[in-house]
């Protein structure tokens, strides 16, 4: 008898030891997203040399929750006009690099792309555009 008390006990204890240890787990952190716009911004120019240039890019905003209220824009070269639906905060940024973090605070965002003298002289035909919520 004192045999099946002992094993009974000693599942007790492995199983709440092991509810302890599933409920200690962290959860799970959410990760970054990235929000391609929807509207790409188009632009015709030429360089310096006069030779004609023009693309069609689509730009891209990242968030990431262990970053809150920070935006990366990536791409090409162009210019960002930003505004945060929330706080009311705007800016505009200059993307020239791989990728740009701007402090646009938490909340829903929202953006308006131009070339920004992606050449010698360009100008936009199509605004791109999009809005994303960052965290």
């Amino acid at each position: 008898m004192r045999q099946r008390h002992r094993l009974r006990r000693a599942s007790i204890v492995a199983g709440a030891g092991l509810a302890l240890l599933s409920a200690a787990q962290p959860a799970a952190a959410a990760a970054p997203t990235d929000t391609v716009f929807p509207v790409p911004v188009v632009w015709i120019g030429h360089t310096a040399t006069n030779l004609p240039t023009g693309d069609i890019n689509y730009v891209t905003a990242s968030t990431d929750p262990a970053m809150p209220g920070i935006t990366r824009f990536t791409g090409t070269p162009y210019t960002v006009h930003w505004r945060n639906l929330s706080t009311g905060a705007a800016g505009t940024v200059r993307v020239e690099g791989p990728s740009v973090e701007v402090h646009t605070g938490s909340g829903p965002v929202v953006a308006t792309v131009t070339s920004g003298g992606v050449a010698f002289f360009a100008l936009t035909l199509l605004p791109g555009g999009g809005a994303w919520m960052v965290p």
